[in-house]
């Protein structure tokens, strides 16, 4: 697991699961704690590093979407209160290959948000916004503070997934994501980032549009289609990684399956 320091107040920690993120936010003895890491072994190092490293306790844990690799923990914070947006259990149903692990990390939250929230916690000021984008529940949050911008699952990489969500839905909530101007970005995967990578998923989004409509007319455009690669879809100098190709691959079987809709 890797530790980063964002200030004194707040620190991210990168699991070996899918390069999974979960936020420790410090207000005193206590901990508001984001996201909550894709395994068991993940959440036990997170708890020992806030227990016994931080000494502090977890007092409240958002979950930006249901979805299971960033739910391993919450049952090993028993009296943390759980925030989750209202249809928390819609994206939890979406989930096709889960694995008996996983469907263990479920725990019912207690505090549902439909629009927005803000919160003070310490020195950090917490507005957490639903942002529809790679599901119809995500949960998004601006620390101004921090300079920072959550932007959860909403990019993934340097590109967006978009087996649950749709191209028009991806583009809005990567938009609303870039008004907010933050210095840095923090996805659901792969730490601190910079907020370069919302443009570049939206110039993504953009090449898979145009090569969607493309493949749109060919009596073969379909299976042409399903060859693009990822590298035709990023910009000049931003290389692709095995991760991003993993979730390209999906964007493509997905679209093929809605017979190259675009909404």
């Amino acid at each position: 697991m890797i530790a980063e320091t964002i200030n004194p107040d707040v620190h991210v920690l990168v699991g070996e699961r899918l390069h999974s993120n979960s936020t420790i936010f410090i207000n005193g003895p206590d901990v508001l704690l984001v996201e909550g890491m894709a395994s068991r072994q993940d959440a036990e190092n997170l708890r020992d590093y806030i227990e016994m490293e931080l000494k502090k306790r977890v007092r409240f844990i958002l979950c930006t979407h249901y979805f299971s690799d960033h739910l391993a923990a919450l049952k090993l914070f028993p009296e943390a209160r759980i925030i989750a947006h209202q249809h928390y259990s819609h994206t939890f149903a979406l989930e096709e290959y889960r694995s008996v692990e996983e469907a263990a990390f479920f725990v019912e939250p207690g505090i549902l948000i439909s629009d927005e929230m803000v919160i003070r916690w310490g020195r950090q000021t917490l507005r957490i916004f639903h942002n529809p984008s790679h599901t119809m529940s995500n949960l998004n949050l601006d620390v101004p503070e921090c300079d920072l911008i959550m932007a959860s699952d909403a990019v993934v990489g340097n590109i967006v997934y978009l087996h649950y969500s749709s191209m028009g839905v991806m583009e809005r909530a990567l938009k609303r994501l870039q008004r907010a101007g933050r210095k840095h970005l923090l996805t659901g995967h792969l730490g601190v980032r910079s907020p370069e990578a919302i443009e570049h998923a939206l110039f993504y989004l953009e090449r898979l549009r145009e090569k969607t409509l493309a493949a749109q007319s060919p009596p073969d455009g379909q299976a042409a289609f399903l060859t693009t690669e990822l590298k035709s879809c990023l910009p000049d100098g931003v290389a692709g990684s095995e991760f991003e190709e993993f979730f390209h691959r999906r964007n493509l079987e997905a679209l093929v399956k809605r017979n190259l809709l675009l909404h």
